[in-house]
């Protein structure tokens, strides 16, 4: 078995649809359960909003009880632009299993995330100049490697992958290209913690196994009572609309004295939980989703996303769905503590990051994730007239 702590959901499930692609039988966990039986299991630590101490904390006590499963390594999966608590989390990782250095790979060519020199550039800008810069609750504003993973307590290295690498520390490696991925799988050893991208991870389970899958032909089939949620804080873009423009489904945007500070929000949640609902029983496709001008509420993406879980599952206490889907990680951590979902099973690779999965909870309903970052297919979308209601 190979066993993967993930600091986010979505970023746990994209881990999910590559050990699809190499024939793995795949679990997802909020919890480490000793009964489950897997090729590859996925612990989703959900540390990234915490502080570096908690954050460590949980890590430590995660890679223990994994350490008592004997699985042949344990994969530390980090955000893909080196977002969260990356220093600390590998420090309590590396002293558990007893290693004294780690590597991490965080680079993707295949979305033009590249490391140059120990600066990341994303479609060749450096970091910090990209929306990431924006974002309302992991901003992401340096671009060099060694200001973003900082730590006190180990030394941190950028270095290529033909460098004399260190014996101990952690180490971030430059990725220019797919060959860099690769080549980086050379240089793990029995005294290396391996972590880094969903990139990097298909090349590491290259080395154990061969692929015999491949993501779908990318045909969407959206049953009739269907539910998206669209977890991102910041305003959709222009082109984001105009892809669902003609779509089939209902777009309810979160109501504005929802968003707003408030000292009650039971029942204007369960209002907006009706509308939907309403929708739903029409046999309508809903879309939710927060589209209004960020404003300085401390504690506000939390607070959403808590306010999200909530309307979801309160729509799912009345409304039985086909398909639920979900973007960004926070928000699917959120939704699934509400419907008291701990463990999970992805069974299909609809496209890159686009991961469906079951749960017993719901057996006659699918889950499908994917990152805040990463875009949905523009064949998402049917060509129907597209209902708009409460978007001023």
């Amino acid at each position: 078995m190979i066993a993967v702590i993930a600091d986010d959901f979505t970023g746990a499930a994209e881990i999910g649809g590559i050990g699809l692609r190499f024939g793995q039988k795949v679990v997802i966990e909020t919890n480490v359960d000793n009964s489950s039986t897997c090729d590859l299991l996925i612990v989703v630590a959900d540390t990234r909003s915490l502080q570096p101490e908690m954050a460590a904390s949980e890590i430590e006590k995660i890679s223990k009880k994994l350490n008592k499963l004997k699985p042949k390594f344990i994969f530390k999966k980090l955000d893909s632009v080196l977002r969260g608590n990356i220093s600390s989390e590998l420090i309590a990782q590396m002293k558990v299993v007893g290693k004294p250095r780690a590597i991490v790979v965080a680079g993707n060519p295949q979305f033009e995330r590249t490391i140059v020199d120990g600066t990341y550039l994303v479609s060749g800008l450096p970091l910090g100049e990209t929306f990431f810069a924006n974002d309302p609750e992991f901003p992401q504003c340096d671009s060099k490697v060694l200001d973003i993973v900082l730590s006190k307590n180990v030394n941190v290295f950028s270095k290529k992958h033909e460098d004399v690498l260190p014996e101990e520390g952690i180490i971030i490696g430059d990725v220019t290209s797919w060959d860099d991925l690769e080549q980086w799988t050379t240089k793990i050893d029995s005294k290396t913690v391996v972590s880094g991208g969903a990139g990097f991870f298909k090349y590491v389970l290259k080395k154990y196994f061969k692929q015999i899958n491949k993501p779908s032909d990318k045909k969407f089939n959206v049953g009739k009572r269907a539910l998206f949620v669209f977890g991102s804080l910041y305003p959709k873009s222009e082109s984001v609309l105009k892809q669902m423009k003609g779509s089939s489904f209902k777009v309810m945007n979160m109501p504005l004295e929802l968003y707003k500070p408030n000292d009650n929000y039971s029942d204007k949640l369960n209002k907006w939980a009706n509308e939907i609902c309403a929708n739903l029983q029409d046999e309508q496709k809903v879309i939710i989703m927060v589209s209004h001008e960020l404003h300085k509420e401390e504690g506000l993406p939390v607070r959403i996303k808590d306010m999200v879980g909530q309307v979801v599952a309160e729509v799912l206490k009345n409304e039985q769905l086909d398909d639920l889907w979900i973007e960004g990680g926070g928000t699917t951590s959120s939704i699934l503590q509400y419907l008291k979902i701990a463990k999970l099973f992805p069974f299909k690779e609809l496209d890159l990051g686009v991961i469906q999965m079951s749960a017993d909870e719901y057996p006659n309903m699918k889950i499908t994730t994917k990152p805040g970052s990463y875009k949905w297919p523009e064949d998402m979308w049917i060509t129907e007239t597209l209902k708009e209601t409460n978007l001023d």
